[in-house]
């Protein structure tokens, strides 16, 4: 198999965003990925970014990720989410050993992991392994999904998974193929409608040990083991969060096109002013388009130095991760402004459903609500770190 570069990948997935645009009205009505979407995404090689190579995949740089999801979201907000969560997914399966990758990926290195890391389960031990039981909500592209990787508490036995007010021993991902879970669609939400975030029902499954990851993400403070040739050792709670950004970056940038378009061309009716006389909108859009090259930026400085630590063996400090954690959201929050000040100064036809920037801004929105975007946590952690104070947000 010839090497496939993270450059190509980008490439190949520029190429198919315009007719993931065609499709993008379309994925909001099904409220998930059309299956012609997943199926270019497959033939596209693009969910085997993360994937290790002896198992058919590409085992590219973390940066991966952030620029492929990048061109799709410029074009769809939640096929570019999907691209993002299902490779990030694979990168949390390269956490179990080898003989478990080999059981998802050796036979098919496209296959659709999704997951939930909101810890919706319980569990308990039982001879061989753990019985699984739980509710997750938001598990995107779950519809698609030949397994999932599902965060639950574990306990000792049925008497105390059973006890709302007994300790758990702590935290793990559980990792189940399809057959072992129900999908409940309930799916009913304002933005990123086309992500089928739907919940995963799990009753009395058995989970065997060597599917079962101790720690939220694999493992609190470093990677999640020897993965694939690029990205070994980084932190695996960074991975997550920064992971997660290229896709508000290509929402907001496929907002700053429809309006550079519409910028050119609109006339204000009341003023009678042409586009070059519409100083306000110029302000605009320069001021979110700087906005976005920032959080563009901010994010590859510590993609660069996670990956140049990685590849030196250094692992990264507490003070780098809660940088991470800090940086992920203010780069979420900033380009979800960035889509928000542009609808104003867009013109009336710019509600229409037709339109990408409505979907734009509701997706956006939707995003800026997720975990992984809540500055206020990302603030205090970073804080926290730089000032000598122990840790308490879980995603650093």
């Amino acid at each position: 198999m010839s090497e496939v570069t993270r450059s190509e990948l980008v490439e190949r997935a520029r190429k198919l965003a315009p007719a993931i645009a065609e499709r993008a009205c379309e994925c909001e009505e099904l409220r998930r990925l059309p299956d012609e979407t997943m199926a270019e995404l497959k033939r596209a090689g693009l969910l085997r970014a993360f994937v290790a190579p002896e198992f058919g995949g590409y085992g590219l740089e973390i940066g991966t990720v952030i620029d492929t999801s990048r061109e799709l979201a410029k074009a769809c907000g939640s096929t570019g989410w999907c691209l993002a969560i299902c490779t990030l997914h694979s990168h949390i399966v390269s956490g179990f050993s080898r003989k478990v990758q080999a059981d998802v990926f050796e036979n098919d290195p496209d296959a659709v992991v999704c997951g939930v890391f909101m810890p919706a389960g319980r569990a308990y031990a039982v001879d061989g392994g753990y019985c699984l039981n739980g509710c997750w909500d938001f598990a995107s592209t779950s519809d698609h999904s030949d397994y999932a990787v599902l965060a639950g508490l574990h306990f000792d036995d049925l008497e105390a998974a059973s006890d709302p007010a007994a300790v758990p021993r702590g935290m793990m991902n559980f990792l189940l193929p399809r057959a072992d879970y129900a999908i409940e669609d309930n799916w009913f939400v304002s933005g990123m409608k086309g992500t089928g975030s739907k919940q995963v029902v799990v009753k009395d499954a058995f989970v065997a040990t060597e599917c079962a990851l101790l720690g939220a993400m694999g493992s609190e403070a470093g990677g999640l083991g020897p993965a694939t040739r690029l990205s070994e050792g980084l932190p695996s709670l960074a991975v997550a969060t920064l992971g997660l950004t290229g896709v508000a970056i290509g929402i907001a940038e496929g907002a700053l096109e429809f309006f550079r378009a519409r910028l050119e061309t609109k006339v204000r009716v009341t003023s009678a002013k042409t586009s070059g006389q519409q100083l306000g909108a110029q302000l605009r859009y320069a001021k979110s388009a700087a906005e976005v090259d920032a959080a563009e930026l901010i994010v590859h400085r510590d993609l660069d130095e996670m990956t140049r630590n990685a590849r030196q063996g250094v692992e990264a400090s507490y003070e780098q991760r809660a940088r991470y954690r800090r940086d992920a959201a203010w780069a979420i929050q900033t380009c979800a402004k960035a889509v928000a000040r542009l609808q104003p100064a867009a013109g009336g036809h710019a509600i229409y459903t037709s339109e990408s920037l409505q979907r734009s801004l509701r997706d956006i929105q939707a995003f800026a609500a997720h975990i992984v975007a809540d500055w206020d946590a990302g603030a205090e952690a970073y804080a926290r770190a730089m000032t000598g104070l122990p840790k308490v947000d879980p995603l650093v």
